[in-house]
């Protein structure tokens, strides 16, 4: 068994089937691995309406805590939403041994935006459609909501805006994979994790570029590929025998 466990997190309006092949692939490479449903996730979307970010946190920092108690250290992967959640979760904690994003949003979100969602909540609207889950490969499929809470993106700006001001302060390995294929979140965000961690001289940083993919990198065209580096990343965290794919 590895010497860590791994927590692995979902995006907005996931579940934990969003990033089903990456922790199938971590659990037969020998690993602890975890994937919880966020607070008011898997359930309906009226269930995220009174969702508040440190709500969202409070639930992945007690995810972390009890993997804790059984490995001793944890490696964080977190998928758009969830790589925000798991930046933040290294900055909260002193037992994390590395950090793996996937299309993260870390970006604060434009004031403009934040504004017209305020007007439209006040104006008694709630909800906007969500969208077809953006997946290149036809042959995927994802259990995402259909519609999302203005309220939530709100509380997503919120904590992008948290992750940022931690970004040159976060000192352990980390992985960042970005999209091509992005039509959710600019791949801007992840190009300024990277150059922020590397100008602050921290890290080291491994940079993984999905040519193939959309936002939802786990289900996509490149999730074997995703998978075997994340793999390799994971095995240069331990002192162990190295992963074999």
């Amino acid at each position: 068994m590895k010497s860590f466990g791994v927590l692995c997190l979902h995006g907005l309006g996931g579940t934990p089937h969003s990033i089903m092949p990456i922790t199938a692939a971590i659990h037969e490479a020998g690993y602890t691995v975890v994937a919880p449903h966020l607070i008011g996730h898997g359930t309906t979307p009226e269930d995220l309406i009174d969702c508040a970010w440190n709500e969202w946190m409070q639930g992945v920092l007690e995810a972390a805590d009890a993997l804790s108690r059984r490995c001793g250290a944890v490696v964080v992967v977190g998928q758009s939403m969830g790589a925000t959640l798991a930046l933040l979760t290294a900055a909260h904690r002193n037992d994390i041994r590395g950090v793996a994003v996937i299309n993260p949003v870390v970006l604060p979100p434009d004031p403009d935006a934040t504004e017209h969602f305020e007007y439209l909540i006040s104006r008694g609207r709630t909800m906007q459609p969500a969208g077809e889950s953006d997946i290149r490969d036809p042959s995927a499929r994802d259990s995402a909501y259909a519609e999302l809470p203005l309220r939530s993106l709100i509380e997503l700006g919120r904590g992008a805006t948290l992750a940022n001001a931690t970004m040159a302060t976060f000192n352990v390995p980390l992985l960042i994979a970005s999209s091509d294929h992005d039509n959710v979140v600019d791949p801007t965000n992840s190009d300024a994790l990277e150059h922020t961690v590397i100008a602050a001289g921290h890290g080291p940083v491994t940079r993984l570029r999905l040519a193939n993919s959309g936002h939802i990198a786990a289900l996509d065209f490149d999730r074997e590929l995703l998978c075997t580096e994340l793999l390799t990343w994971l095995a240069n965290l331990t002192d162990e025998s190295a992963v074999s794919v």
